[in-house]
């Protein structure tokens, strides 16, 4: 039987250059796409509030981080106290619920109620073809705009070094779940808009079944999750991008992260995606009360200025506190993270802008 030819070394060697070639080509073609698309994410804030004593309170801190963004607005409904006119604020209208306006638990685990007519007016207005990235946060979320754009990049080189199926839906509508805030890229807003005449309809008053209690709830959560007494977000904008889009309008959605705040999550390879919400629940420092957020605060600041793990750990190691010296992992996690979530406190809100962005105004 005869051999392979004498020049068959050789072939495989050239064969194996050029893969390696390749690849390395396709590496270098994806960090420079990584690096152009977080240069150019233009970020529009927006938020529904309806406008009590507490979220006005909060309104100072979280204005002042807002018009970091490309664009921002605030959503209101009309009966909300404050002036009518200010030029960050829309008033929408919102149905009438079972529970009066000033009752506590007017919209409570439905603010998809007061959403649904805060997205009538998104989809329709110019902000759609100025913005290529859209999140949809709190008013009691520090939202630092620089860590969005940084963590959006990151989120889009994990999908692209990911599975076949994850590098494909880089390039579609796609929704990054951050806890309970949600970002969405143009795609995914334009493929809302496209289906907003049945997207858009809502619970009536006087509608069939149990419209009456889902009144003001997307019709398209009808016997899915929560109906039909509650349409929180958390629940709704996971549900629309995982089995609504798909299943009625054939719409493929990449949705990578958390739906749950400071649960960290994996591309389809194992590789860790940046932590995208840092909950205060959570806190192994005093939980959600004010001197434990603070200081919860100062020692992510603290971590931001670590160059590796190793560094953390020495620094958590040496820590006075047990609360930080047990939980160094969670903290090192939390180091670029772009949302914190349950800062109730003004003093909160003011010293995450100071020391997580660097923002020393007073």
């Amino acid at each position: 039987a005869r051999g392979p030819p004498k020049s068959w070394p050789l072939l495989m060697m050239q064969v194996e250059v050029l893969a390696t070639t390749f690849s390395r080509s396709l590496e270098g073609a994806r960090a420079d796409r990584a690096k152009e698309e977080e240069d150019h994410v233009s970020l529009f804030c927006f938020a529904w509030t309806p406008r009590r004593d507490y979220d006005e309170k909060l309104l100072v801190e979280t204005r002042k981080q807002y018009q970091k963004c490309d664009g921002h607005m605030f959503y209101t409904d009309h009966a909300a106290p404050g002036p009518q006119k200010e030029g960050d604020f829309m008033r929408v209208i919102v149905p009438k619920q079972s529970v009066t306006r000033d009752d506590d638990g007017w919209l409570y685990h439905r603010n998809m109620v007061g959403l649904m007519p805060s997205w009538n007016h998104l989809v329709h207005s110019e902000f759609v073809n100025q913005h290529t990235w859209f999140i949809n946060s709190e008013l009691d979320h520090f939202l630092s705009p620089a860590r969005a754009k940084e963590t959006i990049a990151a989120y889009l080189k994990g999908l692209r070094e990911g599975t076949p199926a994850e590098q494909a839906s880089a390039d579609g509508p796609m929704m990054l779940m951050w806890g309970n805030a949600f970002v969405f890229n143009r795609k995914m807003v334009l493929a809302i808009k496209q289906h907003w005449n049945i997207l858009g309809r809502i619970a009536q008053e006087n509608g069939p079944g149990d419209q009456a209690t889902a009144v003001g709830c997307p019709m398209f959560m009808e016997n899915e999750a929560e109906w039909p007494q509650c349409c929180s977000q958390d629940v709704v904008y996971p549900t629309l991008a995982k089995v609504i889009l798909p299943k009625l309008f054939n719409v493929s959605v990449g949705a990578p992260g958390s739906a749950g705040c400071g649960s960290p999550s994996k591309n389809g390879k194992q590789q860790d995606f940046p932590l995208g919400c840092w909950e205060l629940h959570l806190n192994p420092i005093d939980g959600e009360k004010e001197g434990g957020a603070l200081q919860a605060i100062k020692e992510l600041a603290q971590m931001s200025q670590f160059q590796d793990e190793r560094q953390a750990k020495d620094y958590c190691q040496r820590h006075k506190l047990a609360a930080v010296r047990d939980n160094c992992d969670r903290f090192w996690q939390g180091r670029r993270v772009p949302l914190i979530h349950h800062l109730h406190t003004v003093s909160e809100q003011k010293l995450a802008r100071q020391l997580l962005d660097h923002d020393s105004r007073p």
